[in-house]
């Protein structure tokens, strides 16, 4: 390898560590960050009173038990509504075979009713 080659290549080597070196220490700018001791400016709305804290807090809690209740009474009329649908397709078919063994008086088995 010549002379010439050598000086290229070492240029080009200085120039890829100068540039990474360079592109490694702008991260550290203070251009992104704020300094230390710049605060913000003064609020302009006043901070709730204890009063007004209790107040919200009531009206939260009360908005929650309505939701509740509401959801429960759905739940209730949902559960309602399931029993009742099994209630009607359980019922026996065949009713005649108990109001018979009714009036004879006799007691009837268990599971003695017509299956469906």
């Amino acid at each position: 390898m010549n002379g010439r080659g050598r000086v290229t290549r070492l240029v080009l080597s200085t120039l890829a560590v100068a540039g990474a070196s360079a592109f490694l220490l702008s991260g550290c700018s203070d251009a992104i960050f704020p300094a230390v001791h710049d605060m913000p400016a003064q609020r302009t709305e006043t901070t709730l009173t204890p009063d007004e804290v209790k107040q919200v807090t009531n009206n939260l809690v009360n908005q929650r038990d309505q939701l509740s209740t509401e959801a429960q009474t759905v739940e209730q009329q949902g559960t309602a509504t399931v029993a009742a649908d099994n209630a009607a397709s359980a019922a026996p078919t065949n009713s005649a075979a108990p109001a018979s063994a009714a009036a004879s008086g006799a007691t009837p088995s268990a599971g003695a009713g017509a299956k469906p």
